[in-house]
């Protein structure tokens, strides 16, 4: 007998869904069909796994699943998630290792798995081409691969809820005695599926705290659908679920009120907006794509026809995705709970409805037109799941602007440049655990604050001690106004330190700081910049730097007219050829511009670091003002668009570089010199310039100066300024 084509396997598959919607249409063409959907979802998921760097969240995640059982159940109790996912991550992380590939690669399988799941429910409840319409919606979610390849829970909870929706479908439809949908006899072992709802349920309540919101719902549809006797069973179950539930949380009060401490609500109408585009095109879409939500919308709305066709299934979609949302909803109205990825598990029910509108939509146009255009549609159907997800996909994986936090290339930066006495200064304690799996270096960090909320007096006094101890210091911001909401690390380090270079890192932020003082004293400059700022007086560190040293500047300006917009402050080293060497940008003060009042004095502090590789020359120190948004300079009185404030020489700690003095020697003496610690002994020739260590032989002229150009080996380490004179 000859196998049936695909195309006509579809068209019989909306046929008999026209005819009877839960009759499938062929055993072998169901079986590869999931075949299909877990490769095609365990590819994309697997696909540049490692490609991003750990952000913050994994790396703690990461740094916990590596201890043993028992601390990672005490840390969970003082953190706000249950153990569950850590303990499972434990075992994974055993046999698989901790690189960011074996890590991540937990929750592409679950993800993967999720896939199956949801096309098994969608065959469950509306037929054969539901469930493939939803397989394949959830396949290529850009929402659901970008949170399969996390090291996190979310994964996992996507799983779980599944798990709970397809075992209380086999619980409902056992106790209602409604067979007819369920040829396979799945629901025909009650109590093997009761278990493992309260399984599935224990699970989910031990993953993450928000789903109780899930758990909620599903028993809400039990105590709907259930008969009498089964329905006291059923409450009595989830009381015993919920004492779970809060001897968990109970054990983590303490964290989890202290979980945010923002008092500010989230609009309503903006959490629908941002659940319907993220679970649409994923966190990594340009913008909203209205093209594609249209798209999606429509599918949604021809949910309708097939909740009336069969409600009981429908609504326990309905219920799964709207029930946890609202909760959200009222949660966020007085602080801002809200995160899409605390959602994630009612994304396989967004899929299931996306899949059963699909469905409809196919079953109303093969009843109108024909089976062949009913397939059609389904294939259409398929091709927009895919066709949308392509754009959001290529952000996620190669479009810099939408990837992680980059702890990674931010530790390479550090060690890159970083001296023994450096030190890591890490705002959001919490970073230590991501930062110390990429960064090797033996420089200490400080995280602060210590404690939450922070004690700015303790806090303060540990940073002058840590002024003390080092000269620069690296600091790494995440999410500072929740670590440090009032700014009292900021605020010293800009009254007290000279910021150098800022560099970000998705939404980690890498600022180099000078510690100490400039080094050298105010002098009266009264420079003008445009019709605003005057620079009234200026310190430079110093005219001998070293490379990897610094340039430490102080300004202070004085406001003639108010500033119309924020400025910035640069600061360039040149070379004799003008190229810039070193350079710094940056606001020019804590305070911006725009905020400056007339007659008003403002202090700026900045640090040009000079690379290590600076080769030995004079450099001049160039001084100006811009606006960042334009690029355009302030100029000055003269016409000149920069303030040159000092000539700086950098030197190298070796040998051989060429620089220019001046020795007078006379004629038949022997002249020996010390300058700096290089000694110029026994010079008896003039007119000569080396380009080698050789000797020349040219004599001097008797009673006059020559200038030489000499090679000498440096003996001892030593700072060169400007041209000296020896006579």
């Amino acid at each position: 007998m000859d196998q049936p084509r695909p195309w006509s396997l579809c068209a019989l598959a909306v046929s008999n869904t026209t005819a009877h919607m839960h009759d499938a249409p062929h055993p072998r063409f169901r079986a590869l069909s999931l075949a299909l959907l877990f490769v095609v979802a365990i590819a994309l998921r697997c696909y540049r796994i490692d490609a991003q760097s750990f952000w913050y969240d994994e790396g703690l995640t990461v740094a916990l699943a590596v201890r043993s059982l028992d601390d990672i159940a005490r840390a969970a109790a003082a953190d706000v998630h249950p153990p569950l996912y850590y303990w499972l991550l434990h075992g994974w992380l055993l046999l698989m290792g901790t690189s960011e590939a074996a890590a991540r690669a937990f929750s592409a399988v679950c993800g993967a798995v999720t896939v199956v799941m949801t096309a098994i429910l969608g065959r469950r409840w509306s037929g054969a081409v539901a469930g493939w319409l939803a397989g394949i919606a959830a396949a290529v979610s850009p929402c659901a691969i970008h949170y399969s390849q996390e090291t996190r829970m979310y994964a996992l909870a996507m799983l779980l809820a599944a798990c709970l929706w397809l075992t209380l479908d086999a619980v409902v439809r056992e106790r209602t005695g409604d067979h007819a949908i369920d040829p396979s006899g799945i629901a025909h072992h009650p109590r093997r599926w009761r278990i493992l709802y309260g399984a599935a349920a224990l699970a989910a309540l031990a993953t993450h705290y928000f789903m109780v919101a899930f758990v909620a719902a599903a028993s809400l549809i039990g105590a709907l659908f259930l008969r009498r006797r089964a329905r006291l069973v059923w409450i009595t179950g989830h009381l015993a679920l919920a004492v779970f539930f809060l001897a968990l949380v109970w054990n983590s009060r303490e964290r989890l009120a202290g979980w945010t401490f923002a008092k500010q609500s989230t609009d309503p109408l903006f959490i629908l907006t941002d659940v319907l585009h993220g679970f649409s095109l994923g966190p990594s879409a340009s913008s909203p794509s209205w093209f594609w939500l249209i798209g999606f919308g429509a599918l949604l709305v021809a949910v309708f026809p097939a909740w009336r066709a069969s409600p009981m299934m429908t609504s326990m979609a309905l219920v799964w995705l709207v029930a946890p949302l609202g909760a959200i909803i009222i949660l966020s109205l007085n602080q801002p709970y809200y995160k899409l990825r605390f959602l994630l598990p009612a994304l396989p029910a967004y899929h299931l409805l996306l899949g059963i509108g699909g469905a409809a939509l196919a079953r109303i146009i093969a009843t109108r037109f024909g089976a062949r255009i009913g397939a059609g549609m389904v294939v259409l159907t398929t091709v927009w799941f895919m066709a949308a997800a392509i754009a959001p996909l290529r952000n996620e994986w190669f479009d810099p602007a939408f990837q992680r936090d980059d702890y990674r290339g931010l530790a390479r930066a550090v060690a890159a440049t970083a001296r023994a006495d450096d030190a890591i200064l890490l705002i959001g304690p919490g970073q230590i655990d991501v930062f110390d799996y990429y960064f090797k270096g033996l420089q200490v960090r400080y995280p602060l604050p210590r404690f939450r909320p922070l004690d700015p007096a303790a806090t303060i006094a540990e940073l002058e001690q840590i002024a003390q101890r080092h000269r620069r210091v690296y600091g790494v911001f995440y999410v500072p106004y929740e670590a440090d909401p009032d700014g009292v690390v900021s605020a010293w380090l800009a009254e007290r330190a000279f910021r150098a270079e800022s560099r970000w890192y998705g939404g980690v932020e890498l600022v180099v700081y000078e510690l100490g003082d400039v080094g050298a004293p105010l002098r009266d400059v009264s420079v003008r910049f445009g019709d605003a700022l005057i620079l009234e007086r200026a310190a430079v560190s110093a005219m001998r730097v070293a490379g990897g040293d610094a340039v430490r500047v102080e300004l202070h300006w004085r406001v003639s007219a108010l500033p119309e917009r924020d400025l910035y402050l640069f600061a360039h080293l040149l070379d004799i050829n003008n190229r810039i060497r070193a350079q710094h940008d940056g606001p020019l003060a804590r305070v911006p511009t725009s905020a400056w009042q007339v007659g008003e004095i403002y202090r700026s502090r900045a640090a040009v670091l000079v690379p290590p590789n600076t080769p030995l020359a004079t450099y001049r120190l160039v001084i100006g003002v811009y606006d960042p948004r334009t690029g355009k300079r302030l100029l000055l009185e003269d016409g000149r668009d920069g303030w040159e404030a000092e000539y700086v020489l950098s030197r190298y700690e070796g040998e051989a570089h060429c620089w220019t003095t001046t020795v007078d020697v006379r004629r038949g003496e022997e002249a020996c010199r010390s300058m700096d610690g290089i000694h110029l002994c026994k010079a008896q020739r003039t007119h000569f310039t080396y380009p080698t260590r050789s000797s020349a032989s040219a004599a001097f002229t008797a009673g006059r100066g020559t200038r030489m150009r000499i090679h000498p080996r440096l003996t001892m380490p030593t700072a060169i300024s400007t041209t000296k004179s020896a006579s």
